[in-house]
């Protein structure tokens, strides 16, 4: 082991042990809270584990390498503040690392919630669709959201917000979209254009400088029929860092992700070391929830994850505590932490136990009355989320850590074993020599 991976374990250990619990980073404390529970689980193999903690000590002891995560689930991760101390924390893990936003889209279009930490104005006549929407169709990539223009000219301006902790000025962009008609143009000022390459699915713009705001143009040639759909953008900072994509749809379960035509090729584009999956409080929302079902639609889902990326980790979030209409305790997040478990088995995938860490059945009114749960009894204050985010990264650094020391115990144990066989070889052959004779 290195000396300065060697250095790295020693910093995790001794953050971890100057704190109650050992986290990494400053957990609130509350008594209701089992932050004893709060560890990485892998019912099955684990070598899809080891190998993204393989490639995040790589990043973390040399500087280089990417290091992709990929979020997905429904309103916890639309509203962005989970997901977003988790990108903070995954990109101030040991220094810079920090290789660019990820994935984004006008969320105004749709007339929903946009993410802390960026907001995109927009001009032109748009309709939007979600994979909610059952009653409307269209192409979905893996944002689970489309817009779709027909005006002769529309604009969208990317705006970074200024309390964002990290400096998330960008140099690349892709958009991802249709347009079958091949009819629309889209570009960007000229000024700031280094490199432009055009496909069927995707625009990809290099700058000559890094920019916290961009205005993107779409002009339709004159008199052409055909309309443009956008499916989603990305912003890239760096080559080397944490890239960590936020996709969340509010209300999304499952099957909402399966509408999602191409969700499997995007997300290929995505090359993700570690997909987190945060559906399940939408599914089980009701008395009719079917465990087998539930776990069927998930498999098909893992289906097309593995399709797109077979060597990343995935990891299960169960459900928080919840309520039904805010009167009746939700026993379904028993069934859903059931589950997950069993699926984690099936696909040798990692699981991260939320309903069990933030207290079990009936603790979202402990969270409630301290200020971290909402009155709906689902959803979490800014505040609860972040904590959540937290727990959930400690426990990941927890693990991270014993995968360092247990790299470091073996490469010592083997180093011990081959000097153990060079002696037993050296007094085997080499004869003994007597001055006596």
């Amino acid at each position: 082991m290195s000396l300065l991976l060697l250095s790295f374990v020693m910093l995790l250990s001794t953050s971890a042990s100057a704190q109650q619990d050992r986290y990494f980073y400053h957990v609130n404390q509350y008594n209701f809270v089992r932050y004893d529970l709060n560890e990485m689980h892998y019912p099955g193999d684990r070598t899809n584990a080891n190998r993204f903690y393989s490639k995040l000590e790589q990043l973390v002891t040399t500087g280089e390498g990417r290091v992709n995560i990929v979020q997905i689930g429904g309103s916890h991760i639309q509203a962005g503040s989970f997901s977003g101390q988790m990108r903070n924390r995954f990109q101030q893990l040991n220094g810079e690392m920090n290789a660019g936003w990820g994935y984004m889209f006008p969320y105004r279009i749709s007339r929903t919630n946009s993410p802390f930490g960026y907001y995109i104005r927009y001009n032109g006549y748009w309709q939007s669709f979600r994979n909610v929407e059952r009653k409307k169709s269209g192409t979905l990539g893996v944002g689970g959201m489309s817009a779709t223009t027909s005006s002769p000219k529309a604009e969208l301006t990317i705006l970074l917000e200024e309390e964002n902790e990290l400096d998330y000025s960008f140099n690349k962009l892709r958009i991802w979209y249709e347009n079958k008609a091949k009819n629309y143009s889209v570009d960007i000022d000229s000024a700031l254009l280094k490199n432009k390459v055009v496909t069927d699915e995707y625009v990809d713009f290099e700058l000559n400088q890094w920019v916290d705001s961009l205005k993107i143009t779409l002009e339709k040639e004159y008199n052409s029929q055909g309309n443009f759909t956008l499916l989603g953008m990305t912003t890239e900072s760096n080559p080397n860092g944490v890239m960590y994509h936020s996709i969340g749809v509010n209300g999304a379960h499952v099957p909402a992700f399966l509408r999602c035509q191409l969700f499997t090729e995007q997300l290929a584009e995505l090359k993700p070391d570690l997909v987190i999956l945060g559906l399940g409080i939408n599914d089980a929302y009701g008395r009719r929830f079917s465990q087998s079902r539930f776990e069927d639609n998930y498999g098909q889902l893992i289906d097309n994850i593995k399709a797109a990326a077979p060597n990343a980790l995935i990891v299960f979030t169960t459900n928080n505590d919840s309520y039904l209409y805010r009167r009746y305790v939700n026993k379904n997040g028993e069934k859903v932490q059931d589950s997950m478990f069993r699926m984690a088995k099936k696909y040798n995938a990692g699981v991260w136990d939320m309903f069990s860490v933030m207290g079990g059945l009936n603790s979202i009114v402990l969270w409630q009355n301290n200020g971290l749960a909402r009155s709906d009894k689902i959803h979490f204050t800014r505040e609860g989320y972040l904590m959540i985010a937290d727990l959930f990264f400690s426990a990941m650094i927890k693990d991270f850590e014993t995968f360092l020391t247990d790299k470091k115990e073996l490469t010592t144990n083997n180093n011990f074993e081959e000097n153990d066989v060079e002696i037993s070889r050296d007094s085997r052959i080499s004869p003994s020599f007597d001055s006596s004779k």
